[in-house]
């Protein structure tokens, strides 16, 4: 016999070995296992709060972001924030070059003095001509063009006046100030530069700095269709930023989008939660997790799902279960109608009461392992029946 020949003999010999030891000793095993009683891991049944909720990434976004800009043009000579910096309402965002806006005001000023003079030396010419016209001295046409010339000096007044008004203006809006309390998010402009008006400008300007009031924060999270019919506005919502896992913020659901969005194929709809931020944590942009609770209930009598068996037999109703109920030392089924469930519990609406106690089946690890191992076998033969060509 050849070297391989004996070898492949030995192998043999040695798995028949090996066979008949494993048939001994699990059948010997299985003998024990015969004889040992049941063992239960027990439940008590107790009463508590019962909440469901929807869980969420996000992202934070002020509730008021303002993009400023300049009504006038020109070149920056002041600019006194920088982006973090908590401005209150009125505080000085930018001042521009204001020499020629005051030269145009103080043009406009003398302009508004000359109209007033000609506008007296016009009422007193008009006051004489009429004097004249009533003695009989001056005809009517005569009186009537010092009226003519009275109501043009009326009129330059008035110009003179407006445009007086619009270079004020124009002087104004070379100071910008903050329109309302918040923190500079972005600033776009340096001191020293040129910039484009926003309101003469097609392009609509030069942007300055990005403001925005942060005491209150919204966080826009995509929520499952699955869950959106869970969800309504005014639900209470915890937030975990990523930056601050050790802590929760406290938020309500304020709105929700009535149009869906898809995202890798998955179909969202967009939840905005408001959340108090009054410390100033949450800044613009950050990443959160939101916990939206969707029903909350307090003195629920609560079974554990694992201790909750499904009707198999078709003669139960669609809320009825069959649980292990303890009698003495015995486990005895009882069938038992349960309604809000989710994963790990289940509210139990009759059959059973506080303190009562369920027992759930313990199996060996063993026992699992081998059920697993015979259901791959069964699959794998299932999928080689046929016959090959």
């Amino acid at each position: 016999m050849s070297y391989q020949g004996k070898s492949l003999l030995s192998f043999l010999v040695l798995l028949l070995v090996f066979a008949a030891g494993f048939f001994w000793v699990n059948k010997g095993s299985t003998t024990d296992r015969g004889k040992a009683p049941t063992q239960y891991k027990e439940f008590t049944i107790e009463r508590g709060k019962f909440q469901i909720a929807v869980e969420a990434g996000g992202l934070v976004k002020p509730v008021n972001r303002i993009e400023i800009k300049s009504k006038a043009s020109g070149q920056i000579v002041a600019l006194p924030v920088e982006e973090g910096d908590r401005v209150r309402k009125g505080d000085l965002i930018a001042r521009l070059d204001q020499e020629d806006e005051q030269t145009s005001v103080a043009l406009a000023e003398a302009d508004v003095v000359i109209a007033e003079a000609e506008l007296q030396q016009a009422k007193l010419m008009f006051s004489r001509r009429n004097t004249l016209f009533q003695k009989k001295i001056i005809s009517e046409e005569e009186r009537d063009q010092t009226s003519l010339q009275l109501a043009v000096a009326k009129g330059k007044v008035i110009q003179a006046t407006t445009n007086l008004r619009r270079a004020k203006d124009r002087l104004k809006d070379a100071v910008v100030r903050a329109p309302i309390d918040g923190i500079i998010l972005q600033k776009y402009v340096e001191q020293g530069q040129i910039i484009s008006s926003g309101v003469s400008n097609v392009s609509g300007g030069t942007p300055l700095v990005d403001l925005a009031a942060m005491h209150t924060v919204y966080i826009e999270a995509g929520i499952d269709e699955t869950d959106i019919g869970k969800v309504e506005v005014g639900q209470s919502a915890v937030l975990v930023a990523d930056a601050y896992p050790g802590l929760s913020f406290q938020g309500i659901v304020i709105r929700i989008s009535p149009e869906s969005k898809v995202e890798q194929n998955v179909t969202l709809f967009d939840v905005i939660i408001e959340v108090s931020n009054t410390d100033g944590k949450l800044k613009s942009g950050m990443n959160a997790q939101i916990t939206i609770t969707t029903l909350d209930k307090d003195n629920v009598l609560l079974a554990p799902m694992v201790a909750l068996q499904m009707d198999e037999t078709g003669k139960l109703e669609k809320d009825q279960r069959t649980v292990l109920y303890k009698e003495g030392s015995a486990f005895t089924p009882r069938t038992v109608r349960i309604g809000l469930s989710d994963f790990k519990q289940a509210e139990i609406l009759e059959g059973l009461k506080a303190g009562d106690t369920l027992g759930v089946e313990m199996t060996s690890r063993l026992k699992k392992s081998n059920d697993r191992l015979e259901k791959r076998i069964k699959k794998s033969r299932s999928f080689g029946v046929g016959s090959k060509k």
